[in-house]
């Protein structure tokens, strides 16, 4: 099959990365066909909001779409793919950690389009111009890809399976492990009676200075001082918090190995 301009797409999935695509695509003109989940509620909770049709069972897509956009969990994606007979459309999946060649054998053109972004149901990304990551089998799925890319962002990036791995493994150490360190933060400060919103200028100016400056050259700190004293003083603090000092003492010591830093050095 060659890829054609069909501009009809199947979502399957219903969670935050498939509604984000949904609606986000439906704006750009795109129709959306059909919508699965494994949730009658969830289904049809998403169709509503594009106008479409839904279905709890995959094997219940009957539809010319050109387009099947998987945005389930890694499992769900092979689970459903497993299922499918050989389809005649663009397969696609939005994961960051498994590779293209999972629909060989189940769809002539078929690729990725992952977004790096943190996606949630109940804030869009504030910054609409965040990288889109696509790769494709075909140089038809290619351009159909990019086409769709493009209808979100400008920054659409052409990236193969095994760099796209790389990127999503540092994309949970620049997101996810950070945004748990906020929880820890939050549940230290609590102890005091501190509200987390005295944070919330010193996130922003970090995540300002990374940016602007780079994270290696914005480091500050105990630990980029290699200030052993305040470091103990945290430690012994953190005794009653046995994980939370695990943490802080294994950040620490990679902070200190990649800052450089002398003992004595007072610059901050």
């Amino acid at each position: 099959m060659a890829v054609t301009n069909d501009k009809r797409i199947v979502i399957l999935g219903a969670g935050n990365v498939a509604t984000f695509f949904a609606l986000a695509l439906k704006r750009a003109g795109w129709h959306i066909d059909t919508v699965y989940s494994r949730t009658r509620a969830s289904a049809s909770e998403l169709a509503g909001k594009v106008n479409s049709g839904w279905v709890t069972d995959a094997g219940q897509i009957d539809t010319g779409a050109g387009i099947w956009l998987f945005a389930l969990s890694d499992q769900g994606t092979i689970d459903i793919i497993k299922k499918t007979g050989f389809r005649d459309c663009l397969m696609l999946h939005t994961a960051g950690s498994l590779p293209m060649d999972i629909f060989a054998g189940h769809a002539e053109n078929y690729g990725v389009l992952y977004p790096l972004q943190t996606i949630s149901a109940k804030r869009p990304p504030v910054y609409a111009d965040f990288p889109i990551c696509i790769e494709s089998n075909s140089a038809k799925g290619l351009e159909m890809t990019e086409s769709l890319a493009r209808h979100i962002t400008s920054s659409v990036h052409r990236i193969d399976s095994e760099r796209r791995l790389l990127l999503h493994t540092a994309a949970v150490f620049a997101c996810n492990f950070t945004n748990h360190m906020y929880t820890i933060a939050g549940e230290i400060a609590l102890k005091a009676d501190l509200p987390f919103e005295m944070y919330h200028s010193l996130i922003k100016e970090t995540a300002e200075k990374a940016v602007r400056l780079g994270p290696a050259a914005s480091q500050t700190g105990p630990a980029a001082r290699n200030d052993r004293l305040i470091i103990e003083k945290h430690l012994d603090l953190l005794s009653f918090y046995p994980e939370s000092r695990s943490i802080y003492k294994q950040l620490s010591e990679s902070i200190r190995r990649l800052s450089g830093k002398k003992a004595g050095d007072s610059e901050k």
